[in-house]
């Protein structure tokens, strides 16, 4: 799956997206849902080639006759070996909004870990010779709290981790109450009772 943010998505896929995170993340309705992603498919690739070459030396061993022709009945069961990593792999979701990220795994259970963004503190970059070829890579997130969350083998990591940024800054600017006019009338009454009080100070001098 090709990670992009939401600012690059059709209104329609921006809707599709937040009825697909609705469904196990409970998002607030004024809430937007920055991005979206899961790991790359390719992470499963050397549980198939241990598979193929388990399922090859099977069938070797059988016309060679150093196994018997029962050892067949292990073919289907090393087929459905690497099912169980592709299928945690598909129910494995990471999720960016404008006031949290949530990171959603579990095959039988479901288990979803939500930090807000406020307590993002810093993040990391981690990709492999390979990963910088294709564009893939780890972004570790460091909460205040001390713990560590990651978005593993995604799409385009440098990018997402800049959106990530990004949010937590608009989440840090959201989190000061009042809007401009209003501290701007704060600070025109602050300095109307600096100089009533200088001015009143000035008479008692006299």
């Amino acid at each position: 799956m090709t990670a992009t943010t939401s600012r690059s998505r059709t209104d329609s896929g921006d809707q599709a997206d937040r009825e697909r995170v609705a469904s196990w993340l409970a998002l607030e309705s004024d809430e937007r849902l920055q991005w979206r992603g899961r790991p790359r498919v390719q992470t499963i690739y050397p549980w198939l080639a241990g598979t193929v070459l388990a399922m090859a030396a099977v069938a070797v061993g059988v016309v060679l006759e150093f196994l018997t022709i029962l050892a067949l009945g292990w073919i289907p069961i090393l087929a459905a070996v690497p099912l169980w990593p592709y299928v945690r792999l598909a129910r494995t979701e990471f999720v960016i909004t404008d006031r949290r990220l949530a990171i959603r795994r579990g095959v039988v259970g479901v288990s979803v870990r939500t930090v807000g963004l406020a307590r993002v503190q810093n993040t990391t970059v981690t990709q492999g010779a390979l990963e910088t070829v294709i564009d893939a890579g780890t972004v570790s997130i460091e909460t205040a709290s001390g713990s560590t969350l990651a978005f593993r083998s995604i799409d385009a990591p440098l990018a997402v981790r800049a959106e990530l940024e990004r949010a937590a800054g608009g989440s840090e600017r959201a989190g000061v109450p009042g809007t401009r006019a209003q501290w701007a009338a704060i600070k025109d009454a602050v300095r109307g009772w600096r100089v009533a009080l200088e001015e009143r100070n000035g008479d008692e001098r006299r």
